[in-house]
């Protein structure tokens, strides 16, 4: 179990490739939380029975649940970590990002996959991903969303941990949630999506070349497997914007958990300062 309490320290700058990945990377996928407890245990079920072969870090924003959650994280042979206290809103979502880039550096993790706690797989998303990044060569992977009208999504999103990882997104990340200065998090982090592809390759560069997207969604490979539109439901996952608690609730009961339809009612499970 690790404990982050977001010091400004100092991160080593990883140097750049010609190509980010030779082979099929390696991948993970950290899943950030506060408190949801019964969400949190279909996360651990759906990696299980569809994508048990990679590592998974679960990340807490210092909930009331950490206990709980870290008995679930070890009963499924996942690490855990959290916030040495509650972030302010958004910040406690950038959190996860840099506590998972760190954790996927430990492991020599090539890939890394952050996902919101309501974002439940139905299916072994890996291959999807890998293949995309490595036909890519990008630095970012997600999606945009015409409703909302979003051109960058965080709720799911995969990011080259190579790039990613280093001093040019860890340290200022780092520093903002020291001062605790609240982030529009899809805006912030698309900045940074935008700089890693200014620094394409030129096997990435003939991919945005080849895949033209228009300048309020650039800056990413776009995954097909999210869709362009977070409120259009998917056989390949639940999300909240089009899955009710009802829905989860029926495939915790598909998978055996022992949990009634009010227990997802809440994901914050009556936790204050709630968002």
């Amino acid at each position: 179990m690790l404990v982050r309490p977001w010091a400004s320290d100092s991160i080593s700058l990883t140097s750049r490739s010609a190509k980010l990945f030779k082979f099929s990377p390696t991948v993970g996928i950290v899943i950030g939380t506060y408190a949801s407890v019964p969400y949190i245990h279909l996360q651990l079920e759906a990696r299980r029975r569809f994508f048990s072969h990679i590592p998974c870090l679960i990340h807490d924003d210092a909930s009331h649940k950490i206990n709980e959650l870290a008995s679930f994280a070890k009963a499924y042979d996942c690490d855990f970590e959290y916030n040495s206290q509650r972030q302010p809103p958004c910040l406690g979502d950038l959190s996860v990002f840099v506590g998972g880039l760190r954790w996927a550096k430990e492991k020599n993790l090539e890939l890394l996959l952050k996902v919101s706690r309501r974002w439940i797989f139905r299916m072994d998303w890996t291959e999807s991903l890998a293949r995309l990044a490595l036909n890519s060569q990008y630095a970012t992977f997600c999606s945009y969303t015409t409703t909302f009208n979003f051109g960058f999504r965080t709720e799911c999103m995969g990011m080259a941990v190579s790039q990613w990882g280093t001093e040019a997104f860890l340290t200022p990340a780092a520093g903002t949630l020291y001062a605790q200065k609240s982030v529009f998090v899809e805006g912030y982090l698309h900045n940074f999506a935008r700089v890693f592809e200014s620094c394409n390759t030129s096997h990435a560069e003939a991919w945005r070349l080849a895949n033209p997207m228009s300048p309020d969604k650039n800056g990413y490979a776009l995954w097909d497997l999210m869709g362009t539109d977070r409120c259009k439901p998917s056989e390949n996952f639940l999300w909240h914007d089009f899955s009710r608690p009802i829905d989860y609730f029926k495939l915790s009961q598909s998978w055996g958990l022992p949990y009634a339809e009010s227990c997802f009612n809440d994901p914050n499970q009556g936790g204050r300062n709630k968002r």
